[in-house]
């Protein structure tokens, strides 16, 4: 249970780096950073499937494509849900909205709790009930004060719901929906740069940044690798009471790194946020201590 613990709270430590990166890849733009990412990730990751002998899952997965040629379009879609997501987590801290980012992946457990009552009929506790209604009202408060609620944050918290209920509909997890979607993204970018960048961009863009350009790559391979088997290795609870580590991070990162404040006209919906996400992190943390215990007996 430590590897697993050290596994999944490096992954975050990993993906808060991959939150700060796009400073240091200055000036290129967005797209640039998005395009560079995917074209050096995805060739690490299916180094990382052969060494982890994971390739008998992609096998399964091409040979469902074959005989349910209808998926190919929900795994399109998967792979445009996870676009939007990943240009946000690059696009937030460049443009000072790194913090209105994190808030989204604070209300994201959030999220996924709703989701599940509302499309399976999941039951919410005690605790997850007074969690809803905190962030409801931290919500409303929000768009009383300001006239509207960060869009950025919206995508976030809503998106990822959508995109993992679509993954659940495919009947698709793990590293074989991690390669797929990252696949589409890496061929979709391949046509991007064939019909927008030349010769001498790409050579520009490496020349400047040999050493950051590749390491973007290994970084988001190694992070995926870490995540996945740390989710192997803990349980459910733990493993995704763990999972608060990164918006905490992204926190840290976007005040102390990019010097960002909240403003005090967010202090008062942020607190009743944030409220609502200890609420829910300490049932998780409750249920958590219950497994242990009974496990122990």
């Amino acid at each position: 249970m430590i590897k697993g613990v050290a596994l999944s709270i490096l992954a975050s430590c990993l993906f808060g780096l991959l939150y700060y990166y796009p400073v240091l890849l200055h000036p290129l733009s967005v797209v640039d950073i998005f395009c560079w990412r995917l074209l050096t990730s995805f060739p690490a990751i299916v180094v990382l499937i052969i060494a982890g002998k994971q390739w008998s899952a992609i096998t399964a997965l091409f040979s469902r494509i074959k005989q349910q040629p209808l998926l190919l379009l929900g795994l399109l879609f998967s792979s445009f849900l996870l676009t939007i997501q990943m240009m946000i987590f690059i696009w937030a801290p460049l443009n000072a909205h790194g913090l209105s980012a994190s808030l989204g992946y604070f209300l994201l457990p959030l999220a996924m709790v709703i989701s599940g009552q509302i499309v399976y009929k999941e039951k919410l506790s005690f605790l997850q009930k007074i969690a809803v209604g905190l962030a409801v009202l931290g919500v409303t408060i929000e768009i009383y004060i300001t006239g509207a609620f960060s869009w950025e944050t919206a995508v976030i918290a809503l998106g990822y719901p959508i995109y993992f209920i679509i993954r659940r509909k495919l009947q698709i997890d793990g590293i074989s929906g991690t390669f797929s979607d990252f696949l589409f993204i890496f061929l979709g970018c391949l046509v991007y740069c064939a019909l927008n960048y030349r010769l001498d961009k790409i050579i520009s863009d490496l020349s400047h940044f040999h050493i950051y350009i590749p390491m973007l790559g290994i970084i988001t391979a190694v992070a995926f690798a870490m995540y996945f088997v740390a989710s192997r290795l803990l349980p459910m609870g733990l493993f995704g009471l763990l999972g608060y580590v990164e918006p905490i991070l992204l926190t840290i990162i976007s005040i102390v790194f990019l010097h960002e404040t909240v403003s005090s006209k967010h202090i008062v919906s942020y607190g009743f946020i944030w409220l609502s996400v200890g609420i829910l992190a300490l049932e998780g943390g409750i249920f958590v201590m219950r497994t242990i215990k009974r496990k122990r007996i």
